[in-house]
């Protein structure tokens, strides 16, 4: 693998991303907004009905983002095991247009009244999204 230590600090990165994510009840409480809903209010919309709650307190990211967030690093671990796998880019870049595909339909139905979306499927469908948009850039990690 090329870049050892450049993949171990996106690794810890992703790691405290997803740490960071878990909000409140893993930082503990604050009065008012909480430093980790600060830190994501840029990136996701925080909606507390498409929030999951950890450890009795609201996350700091809603259900599809830390689905995406603990994609990434699911993604970014499997790198190393999949390095056969991925040395062609063709297959995972069709997952993740694919995943792309599924936010879109998922939202869609969920407009048109076709379906209910629920957390736990914002959660499953941000997973993927987020594993395969690590494991398309898993080249770059990769002895030529």
């Amino acid at each position: 693998m090329k870049y050892k230590a450049l993949y171990a600090g996106v690794l810890i990165g992703l790691i405290l991303l997803v740490l960071f994510s878990l909000g409140s009840g893993l930082w503990g409480g604050s009065v008012g907004l909480h430093w980790t809903e600060q830190l994501f209010s840029g990136v996701c919309h925080q909606i507390p009905n498409r929030t999951f709650t950890f450890m009795g307190e609201l996350m700091a990211v809603n259900t599809r983002c830390f689905g995406i967030f603990c994609g990434l690093l699911a993604g970014w671990i499997l790198i190393p095991v999949l390095k056969d796998m991925i040395s062609e880019k063709k297959w995972p870049l069709i997952c993740l247009l694919f995943a792309g595909l599924l936010q879109i339909i998922d939202y869609s139905g969920n407009l048109f009244l076709l379906w209910e979306n629920t957390n736990s499927s914002r959660f499953l469908l941000g997973l993927p999204l987020g594993m395969f948009s690590s494991i398309v850039i898993a080249d770059l990690f990769q002895s030529t």
